[in-house]
């Protein structure tokens, strides 16, 4: 008798507490499909309740839910801080991508007051449009109202894109390789009066000591110094020659 009296009050102080909710969720609505990626509204309406919606529901949040009437688990806040006083009754919305796809996902309103209410179930699916049934056809307390649990899916895309930026094209050592490579030159240096021949950054690279794999170092190729030097030795030389041969043609020719 006692037991049944305390069940009895409690619930009709739950039935007093979804009556007061006066805002009646209308969309989603049973057998409703949203395919991921694509905008949808969520509608919501006066359920003839006192207080008006107007004023119960000054302001109040929508979470994404999934799981059984019992035992509901959040997966994503939707909106917060919204109002009915202001007149709206829908909010626009992005289908997520969840896991899997199947008719097991609601909308919960909360507002201040800690009051709720609910969409019924509906389904998110894929561009293909295939659903999954839900894994479970009843309710813990028997009741015949199908459900299961979902989750918000991660794209494994945008790992794979990393990877892809990562290792398609030269990496910065390549490049500079590269770089090296089309600049190297050799440069005449006036490095005063000394007519030496000095190297560029890239010729130095590319003459200098190279290391092989096992840590020995390879014989440098060995320029060749003063060049500049013997090149005008070489010239003065001739030239010389060249005005020995014309004097004794002129002491020939008039002597």
């Amino acid at each position: 008798m006692f037991p049944s009296f305390i069940t009895f009050g409690l619930s009709l102080i739950l039935l007093s507490h979804l009556t007061k909710a006066a805002l009646a969720p209308s969309y989603p609505e049973p057998g409703t499909v949203w395919t991921v990626g694509k905008e949808y509204d969520i509608t919501w309406e006066e359920d003839g309740a006192k207080p008006s919606m107007k004023k119960g529901w000054k302001n109040f949040k929508i979470d994404l839910m999934t799981g059984d009437n019992m035992d509901q688990v959040f997966l994503t806040n939707v909106a917060s801080n919204l109002s009915a006083a202001s007149g709206s009754t829908t909010f626009k919305y992005t289908a997520p991508n969840v896991s899997p796809y199947s008719p097991i996902y609601f909308f919960m309103f909360t507002n201040e007051e800690g009051e709720n209410a609910w969409t019924t179930r509906f389904a998110i699916v894929g561009e293909d449009g295939k659903q999954e049934a839900p894994a479970n056809q009843k309710q813990p307390n028997g009741e015949k109202i199908p459900w299961g649990v979902g989750k918000l899916a991660v794209k494994a895309a945008s790992v794979n894109e990393e990877d892809n930026d990562t290792s398609s094209g030269p990496t910065s050592s390549e490049e500079d390789q590269e770089i090296k490579a089309a600049t190297v030159k050799n440069e005449l240096v006036d490095d005063g009066g000394d007519d030496t021949v000095a190297l560029s950054e890239g010729s130095k690279d590319s003459s200098a000591p190279e290391e092989s794999d096992d840590g020995k170092i390879k014989a440098a190729a060995i320029l060749p110094e003063n060049n500049v030097s013997n090149a005008t030795n070489s010239l003065n030389i001739k030239i010389h020659h060249l005005i020995f041969a014309m004097t004794l043609v002129f002491f020939a020719t008039f002597f």
